[in-house]
């Protein structure tokens, strides 16, 4: 587990999957709060935090691909 959080908060994993959840997270932000936002104009408190988990799910996942991806063609990082 050590091994783990150590690759997935060494600089390029880290900064790759930022990348990603701020695309990813954006554009799935506008699918699901964009007419609200448009026709409301502000955000709920509930609504900031489901769009909060929008943005932390696809951080994960980069995550965790890029880290499974990086031990398998490292095989010797085990």
């Amino acid at each position: 587990m050590k091994l783990w959080f150590s690759l997935a908060f060494c600089k390029d994993i880290f900064f790759y999957s930022l990348k990603m959840a701020i695309l990813v997270g954006t554009l799935l932000m506008l699918i699901n709060y964009g007419s609200v936002l448009w026709a409301r104009g502000y955000l709920l408190p509930d609504e900031i935090l489901r769009i909060l988990l929008t943005y932390l799910v696809p951080y994960c996942v980069s995550t965790c691909t890029s880290v499974a991806a990086y031990k398998r063609h490292h095989p010797e990082v085990r």
